[in-house]
């Protein structure tokens, strides 16, 4: 793992390796270092194919295995990953929203624990 993100858990998934710039859904839930729960206001990724759940703790999108659509702790925690598994990971502040954090979301400097299944591949056009 890169530096400033920690693998706390990993469920091996039974699929194809993850591959970069490849669409994939996935499910994303995440917590402040404390514990306390990421609610979403509005779900993210491909927007005609997210939603939220769970009182907008349970974020469920289609997305691209990119730099540019991921924070880095994600993209970089993703990395040899397979289709059906899920890494529970400890991402530091400046691998994740940094400074800045996420208004009304998620504070400043704010270091994150992710959860992130990779449910399938997906094929956009």
């Amino acid at each position: 793992m890169k530096k400033g993100i920690k693998l706390l858990e990993e469920i091996v998934g039974d699929g194809e390796e993850v591959e970069r710039q490849k669409y994939y859904q996935i499910e994303l839930r995440c917590w402040l270092n404390k514990g306390e729960a990421i609610r979403w206001k509005h779900a993210w990724g491909l927007f005609d194919r997210s939603q939220l759940l769970e009182n907008g703790e349970l974020l469920i999108t289609d997305v691209r295995i990119n730099r540019e659509d991921l924070i880095c702790g994600l993209f970089y925690g993703v990395q040899g990953m397979k289709i059906g598994g899920t890494r529970k990971l400890k991402i530091s502040p400046h691998m994740a929203y940094g400074e800045k954090g996420l208004p009304s979301v998620i504070p400043e400097n704010a270091a994150l624990i992710c959860e992130i299944k990779i449910a399938e591949q997906r094929y956009v056009a």
